[in-house]
């Protein structure tokens, strides 16, 4: 599909060519026999974005023309005027219902399209409106065209879907300033020239002047947004575009998508993405495989017609395509089969580990994928790190003072937190390590006071051998059964008591032998 970028050039030439006070589009080509059943169904708009939308209609060729047709090229006209610098009253005539803006020649073809060339045909510019070669007026906003010379598969009747892109966020496209009575198209030029003559001040009242006094932009609203076909017939006479056109009703585009954040993204996605090999380098176009799509949007695909919004994280940086246009188109690609779109990175971003993600019209999140943008990052050591945590770990509260503790332990958690972070970047780890150390080089030990000697303890009857009251045998008079078994055991006690008696005696007569005997020898031995 081509992007008739030179409309306005074409315009300005073609359409002020006067034939008898008429003006028309290369009158000589144009078919002014009976179309028959020749039309174009009332246009549908669908899948309204900020940047885009899909129009779709039936046509239909009549029998008796069919055989003599060479090609048909389908169209959408687009114009949006939102002011005009009148510099003169223009005068002018004849039928506004023959387009000079679709040619179906010329332009750019959407493969072709470059962040310059979309600039130029889609962006706000201005340019003259000319009567003849006679500058009427200055009118600023966007004209363009879309048209298709290889859709048509020869059928007399059938559906024709054509994206639009190049619209502008949150803005209303439609008709306005149709004149009743002249069918269902009017010229875009002679639009124009009746707002130019609308709002022109004549500088001289009585019409000596056709000069404006009010030379300077002027606010207006002036649209056109038609959908049709030209026709070539084989005898080189084409059924030009306004013949068959229908105007699509008005619609206003969605405002400029916002990415979601980061942590918004979805865990999981019906839709898979995949960077090319996984990686992608900053400023250069990225191809990104779009896996498991629904029927629906592979049909849009398969028409040129998916349309959506990529960003590129940690923070949301929208994506363009490699033709500039601020949305990426999902398509097929021809060797493998596989669904893909291409969007340029940006070139100050930084390198390391990112996601790109996108969204569709309304904003929900399709699918996204990580992506390494430029060299892979070596990776993060937090050896030392562990290490010096283990180590930390090990001291204990009691030994250090508190005003040195405290900030030993915040260091010793935010190292921990550090080492637990599973995208914590090499400074992240070194910084920690440092900071853990610096803490644990301020602790301070804590004083140690020395103990008490232990004193000996006292006998509780203070060195006497009397019973305490403890001792005392209690009051109660034992039972009959009590006083047997004392009794046994009082027996027991005076035998034992008995025989260590006797066993003293017998000692201490055994001593005194010895000591006598050592008498007598030592009495022996002075003498």
């Amino acid at each position: 599909m081509r992007r008739f970028g030179k409309a306005m050039a074409a315009l300005a030439v073609a359409a002020c060519t006067l034939f008898g006070g008429v003006a028309t589009a290369n009158a000589d080509e144009n078919y002014y026999g009976d179309l028959g059943s020749t039309k174009v169904g009332t246009p549908a708009v669908s899948d309204v974005g900020a940047h885009t939308a899909n129009v779709s209609f039936d046509y239909q060729i009549d029998p008796s023309i069919l055989p003599k047709v060479q090609s048909v090229c389908f169209a959408v006209e687009v114009m949006r005027v939102t002011s005009i610098k009148p510099i003169k009253d223009p005068q002018f005539g004849g039928f506004p219902g023959f387009s000079s803006l679709i040619s179906c020649s010329g332009g750019t073809s959407d493969g072709d399209l470059t962040s310059g060339s979309y600039q130029s045909i889609f962006g706000t510019k201005t340019w003259p409106v000319k009567l003849g070669e006679d500058v009427q007026s200055y009118a600023t906003g966007q004209m363009f065209s879309s048209y298709d010379t290889g859709m048509w598969n020869h059928a007399a009747s059938g559906t024709v879907q054509m994206p639009v892109i190049g619209l502008q966020s949150n803005t209303t496209y439609g008709n306005t300033d149709g004149l009743p009575g002249f069918g269902d198209y009017t010229d875009t030029w002679w639009k124009l020239m009746a707002k130019t003559g609308n709002v022109c001040k004549l500088a001289d009242p009585t019409g000596a002047s056709l000069a404006c006094s009010n030379a300077y932009d002027q606010p207006v609203d002036v649209r056109s947004l038609y959908a049709g076909m030209r026709i070539v017939l084989k005898d080189g006479s084409a059924i030009n575009f306004g013949r068959t056109a229908k105007p699509i009703s008005d619609f206003t585009t969605k405002a400029e998508p916002v990415a979601k954040p980061e942590e918004a993204l979805p865990s999981k996605t019906d839709t898979k993405l995949d960077v090319a090999n996984g990686h992608t380098e900053p400023g250069q176009t990225a191809r990104v495989y779009v896996d498991n799509l629904k029927a629906e949007a592979k049909g849009k695909a398969d028409a040129n017609s998916l349309f959506w919004y990529a960003y590129i994280y940690s923070e949301p940086q929208a994506l363009t395509s490699p033709d500039g246009a601020p949305f990426v188109r999902v398509q097929k690609e021809a060797s493998t089969g596989k669904y893909y779109f291409d969007a340029v990175i940006p070139s100050g971003l930084p390198a390391g580990e990112h996601k790109i993600s996108v969204q569709d019209e309304n904003g929900t999140v399709q699918a996204w994928t990580p992506v390494t943008v430029g060299d892979a990052p070596a990776p993060v050591d937090k050896s030392k790190l562990t290490a010096a945590v283990d180590a930390a770990g090990k001291l204990a509260e009691k030994d250090y003072t508190a005003d040195s503790w405290t900030p030993f332990a915040k260091a010793l958690a935010d190292a921990k937190a550090v080492a637990a972070k599973q995208d914590a970047s090499q400074a992240d780890v070194d910084a920690a390590v440092k900071a853990l150390a610096d803490a644990q080089a301020g602790l301070k030990k804590a004083e140690t006071v020395p103990s008490k000697p232990v004193e000996p303890s006292k006998p509780d009857n203070g060195g006497n051998n009397k019973p305490s009251n403890n001792n005392k045998p209690a009051n109660d008079k034992p039972a009959a059964d009590d006083k047997k078994s004392e009794s046994k055991n009082d027996e027991q006690s005076d035998l034992s008591k008995t025989g260590a008696s006797v066993i003293g005696v017998a000692g201490m007569l055994a001593l005194l032998v010895v000591l006598a005997a050592g008498f007598l020898v030592a009495g022996k031995a002075r003498r």
